[in-house]
């Protein structure tokens, strides 16, 4: 089903589509934000929708280079039937593969962070020899270079030299013939050589004569001796030409040979920058992402028509779809009500081309089943047609279009017309699109169509807020409750008498009147709820910040806390080293002194005291600890470390209670069991099943620097590395090695080419690193 011309419209997409086009770079992008269709796919709206999100988060992240692109498709489709491209054409062309092969190069190496992208850049053809081929005949400037072909270089350094003969032969003529001349200079008449010469020395000067001055007086003669110059000069000219020829000829044709992959290439690059300039439009416009829905339910919130300035528009919220499946929208005129049905539609339908909306995060939109809006003024003078015809004819059509899940905007419904049977019509048009479970948002000022939405189940009123003291509409749209005209109202502070006012009041009938009682209560009621509602946010708000102070006193108070225990650490540690310093001395001793004499004993008392002075200190972590006496199982022999001392010794006899006696080299001394800790014991090497490709243990770089190694030396570590970056699940690696000599390019590329885990391999951008750096890209894994 096509999508209905009248609402897009009324609804003004093409002025969305005209901000989106003008944010491309290339004709090719404007062309297909122009020309891209409105979708009823679920997942391609999707999609489109993911593929925004990565162009907008890429131009705030890592900006790619700017399309300098002329327009390439004329070119090719001339190409294609056989013509020979012009240089500027030719050019074209150039431009177009130098585009595709900077973008490529920007985004595939990003592919992880932006995949929806990098699936255009993968179609994206470089075609490097076509390119360097073009780039070496043409000039920027768009002429035939020397390096086209030896043939032409060498007609041209022909030409050179002939021209260099006939200047000098013309400079040795001119002062020869001096007397005979009008002006002492040459001149070129239809491309030949000639000089001014006076019409009475005609006779001096032999040659051919080609132009005269106006008057007679001066003829333009090439000497004699410069006519086989002139020719020879003429016929290099006329076969460079023809050179130049070939060579365009021959680019053409080698243009025409690849155009499948330059088609594909421009769709790509259209594709890309389409959706780039949608990313652009996205954050120009302060867009979201909004979540898509086949279950016909849309969720507006802080929803802003674009084509009004932020700093004016007012953020509607609205529901539709759940709960009701009608919304009726009631208020004084320039309140917004217009403004709000063309908000949703429009909305809806940026959604539908893959355009993020102007509206906070969490906005629902649904896929319809058509959208149909009568907004507007349809009255025409031409076709014999009132307002009330004009919309009359498109709701006939609505009515025979529209079913499950439609979205029908109906702006004013039944007016135009005697409003006891405009409401009537109203309602019956309601009643019709409902019961076929479409979901309609309708503006009108009709009471009678209030009371029918306040007690029908599936719609709701909703109001555009109306300020009565400063007389203004505040274009809030609010739900759930009817909104009033206030005609009176506005009347009366405009300066209506108050018996005019009066009797307006008493001629709208007792059913009027209590209507609009009605609705002024339920407006102060929502009022007095709303001021409730700010009082308790505010009460809120400054709780919260009560509760963050608190959090912060409280991460003061642990930060101190821990910096007080770590000072004391500090302090423990340095007094522990202190005492072992003292220990190892009075060990020294004990080696050196004669066995069991008065001085050994001294030590050893000495040797204690410290020892308990230790385990003193250590009181705090030893609590800490899991004890060791009631889990471990002594054995004479066993290695075991004094925690107090910072010694290793061997156990020299079974525990007796809480002491034990330990071997320090050849010393024996007693040890409190607490503070002794038993040492691994190495175990008896277990046979090890080999693995392949053990994992590495150590973190694994993104980037291997090769920088002036030597070949026999740089290849183990590649392989190395190669090996670990896939265990690592690395999908790419960078290889710096360097320009040099290219020996160390050539053994990267060489061992890349073998290797059944890289998928591919390229040099980066310049910027990048260029010739000097290899981005490795690995084969995905199952």
């Amino acid at each position: 089903m096509e999508w209905d011309a009248h609402t897009l419209k009324v609804l003004e997409l093409d002025y969305v589509r005209q901000e989106w086009s003008k944010r491309a770079e290339t004709p090719l992008g404007r062309d297909d934000a122009l020309g891209r269709e409105l979708s009823r796919d679920a997942a391609l709206v999707n999609l489109r929708l993911q593929e925004t999100d990565d162009a907008a988060r890429l131009l705030m992240r890592e900006p790619p280079p700017p399309l300098r692109l002329l327009e390439p498709r004329p070119a090719l489709q001339k190409a294609e039937k056989g013509g020979v491209l012009s240089p500027e054409e030719l050019l074209a062309i150039q431009n177009l593969l130098q585009a595709s092969r900077l973008y490529k190069s920007h985004l595939l190496p990003r592919a992880e962070r932006y995949p929806r992208l990098a699936v255009y850049a993968e179609r994206l053809h470089t075609l490097s020899a076509l390119e360097k081929h073009i780039r070496l005949c043409i000039s920027p400037a768009g002429e035939v270079l020397d390096s086209a072909s030896e043939r032409l270089a060498q007609l041209r350094r022909d030409q050179q030299r002939l021209h260099k003969r006939i200047l000098e032969e013309l400079q040795r003529l001119i002062q020869s013939l001096g007397g005979a001349l009008q002006e002492p200079r040459y001149t070129l008449r239809s491309g030949r050589y000639c000089l001014p010469v006076r019409s009475d020395s005609r006779g001096r000067v032999k040659g051919i004569v080609h132009d005269s001055s106006a008057s007679g007086a001066t003829l333009f003669i090439e000497p004699e001796s410069l006519v086989e110059l002139g020719n020879r000069l003429r016929e290099l000219q006329t076969a460079e030409q023809e050179e130049i020829e070939a060579i365009l000829y021959g680019l053409s044709r080698a243009v025409e040979a690849e155009a499948s992959a330059l088609w594909a290439t421009i769709d790509a690059l259209a594709n890309l920058d389409s959706i780039i300039a949608a990313g652009r439009l996205a954050l120009d416009w302060d867009c979201t992402m909004p979540q898509i829905n086949t279950d016909g339910v849309w969720k507006l919130r802080g929803a802003r028509h674009p084509m009004i300035a932020r700093e004016v528009v007012k953020p509607i919220d609205i529901e539709l779809g759940r709960e009701w499946l009608g919304v009726l929208i009631t208020g004084p005129n320039t309140g917004g009500k217009t403004v709000s049905l063309k908000t949703l539609g429009l909305l809806t339908l940026m959604s539908l081309l893959g355009l993020h909306i102007p509206a906070k995060e969490g906005t629902h939109i649904a896929i319809p089943n058509g959208i149909f809006a009568d907004i507007g003024d349809e009255q025409s003078l031409q076709q014999s047609l009132s307002t009330f015809s004009g919309h009359m004819r498109h709701i006939i059509r609505y009515l025979e279009q529209a079913g499950r899940n439609s979205l029908v905007l109906l702006d004013e419904l039944g007016a135009g017309t005697d409003p006891t049977e405009g409401a009537a019509l109203a309602r019956a048009i309601l009643q019709t699109l409902l019961e076929r479970e479409a979901r309609v948002v309708a503006t009108t000022h009709y009471g009678e169509l209030k009371a029918f939405a306040y007690h029908h189940p599936l719609l709701i009123n909703a109001a555009m807020e109306f300020d009565l003291e400063t007389l203004q509409p505040t274009y809030r749209l609010l739900m759930g409750v009817p909104g009033a005209s206030h005609a009176i109202e506005i009347a009366r502070r405009l300066g209506l008498s108050e018996r005019v006012a009066t009797r307006a009041t008493e001629s709208l009938g007792a059913q009027e009147v209590s209507l609009s009682e009605m609705i002024h209560d339920l407006d102060r009621a929502r009022r007095a709820a709303e001021q409730a509602e700010m009082e308790w946010r505010t009460k809120l708000a400054e709780l919260t910040q009560k509760e963050a102070r608190l959090n912060e006193e409280r991460a003061a108070l642990e930060q101190e806390k821990r910096t007080v225990k770590q000072r004391l650490q500090h302090e423990m540690e340095a007094y522990l080293a202190q005492l072992r310093a003292e220990a190892e001395q009075i060990l020294r001793q004990l080696r050196q002194a004669p066995r069991e004499s008065k001085q050994t004993a001294q030590l050893q008392q000495q040797l204690a005291a410290l020892m308990d002075k230790a385990r003193a200190a250590q009181s705090v972590e030893a609590l800490s600890k899991p004890s060791h006496e009631a889990t471990t199982r002594w054995e004479v022999g066993m290695r075991v470390r004094i925690r107090s001392l910072g010694q290793t010794g061997t156990l020299a006899e079974l525990p007796n209670g809480d002491q034990a006696q330990v071997y320090v080299g050849k010393l024996r001394i007693p040890v409190a069991l607490s503070d002794l800790e038993v040492l691994e014991t190495p175990a008896t090497p277990k046979p090890t099943v080999r693995v392949s490709k053990p994992r590495p243990a150590a973190p694994v770089p993104l980037e291997l620097d090769l920088h002036g190694m030597r070949v026999e030396e740089a290849q183990p570590m590649l392989e190395k590395y190669l090996d670990d970056a896939i265990l690592a699940g690395y999908d790419s690696v960078r290889i710096q090695h360097g320009k040099g000599t290219g020996a160390l390019r050539q053994m990267v590329w060489d061992y890349l080419k073998t290797h059944p885990q890289v998928r591919s391999y390229h040099h980066p951008s310049h910027t990048e690193g260029g010739a000097g750096v290899t981005v490795v890209l690995f084969k995905k894994r199952s």
